[in-house]
């Protein structure tokens, strides 16, 4: 495998503080990380759900439940990370504005008003819902698994991936194929080529929209051996023409920050890629693998 070339810009573009009701550490502490570890670049993405069915509408601030809807949790939010900018740059670190959106039918709809006026500098959309139900959770991805069978279960993943990119909410597809989380060992080896079939049509429509995708680390945190997505997916995505791509290690604590982030810089320099990219204000810009 090749490795990263020494001063590359390292970065971490998917990272959970605490706001994340599922996350624990502070911005602050999870830059301090960022800092030791090397990376030049790093974006918050904390969750913003919004399925009431879940009634998990709700972010942390300073360890309080705040419900989505309230006019000021996302000011709190962004606030908090212009400052820690502020504070790390001396230390060569750049903090980004993000959120990861839960995609589901009728999300945008659900969403709060400010998310529209928040000046964010990356927006990802990933799928954790089937249904209602978390197939990122093993318990309820192993419900959704007993209901569906494997090309049902893809038919309805990659429907709701596709016709979110439609809606031009987000700007890169989080962990696209989530689902072998725990699907691989459920289904076995098939699951690996669920993709297959959907994607012309996802090809054409992130083509379209200029949505890009991740490589994102936590599967192998926990046993996997292949990021999200896997490599044949990343190389089928790049001979499509999607060249637009970030790196997270999805972090939830602040030493999980930059996990995994030069081994998945191989792995895209592996299949063919030239470049990630950085995000402001929304707007890519690539920067060279080597």
């Amino acid at each position: 495998m090749r490795l990263p070339e020494a001063g590359m810009t390292m970065i971490d573009y998917h990272v959970h503080p605490s706001y994340s009701a599922d996350a624990s550490g502070s911005i602050e502490e999870f830059c301090e990380a960022a800092v030791q570890k090397g990376l030049r670049e790093i974006c918050f993405t904390t969750h913003l759900d919004a399925d009431p069915v879940r009634e998990e509408d709700f972010v942390m601030v300073r360890g309080e439940k705040v419900s989505i809807y309230s006019p000021d949790w996302l000011e709190d939010y962004e606030l908090s990370i212009r400052n820690a900018g502020d504070a790390f740059a001396d230390q060569n670190l750049k903090v980004k504005l993000g959120v990861e959106v839960d995609l589901y039918p009728g999300v945008i709809d659900q969403l709060p008003e400010t998310f529209h006026s928040t000046d964010f500098d990356l927006v990802v959309g990933s799928v954790h819902l089937v249904n209602h139900k978390a197939i990122s959770l093993m318990e309820e991805a192993i419900d959704i698994f007993r209901e569906y069978e494997l090309s049902e279960l893809g038919n309805r993943y990659y429907r709701v991936i596709i016709d979110s990119i439609e809606s031009g909410l987000f700007d890169i597809v989080g962990h696209l194929d989530i689902y072998r989380r725990y699907g691989e060992e459920y289904y076995g080896e098939d699951i690996l080529k669920l993709w297959e079939p959907h994607l012309e049509e996802l090809v054409h429509s992130m083509k379209t929209h200029r949505v890009g995708f991740e490589v994102n680390t936590s599967s192998w945190r926990r046993g996997l051996k292949e990021p999200m997505p896997a490599s044949s997916l990343i190389q089928a995505l790049l001979k499509g023409g999607i060249d637009t791509v970030t790196v997270g290690s999805d972090a939830h604590r602040p030493e999980e920050v930059g996990s995994g982030i030069g081994r998945a810089i191989s792995i895209l320099m592996e299949c063919g890629f030239q470049s990630t990219s950085l995000y402001d204000c929304r707007v890519p810009r690539p920067i060279r693998l080597y």
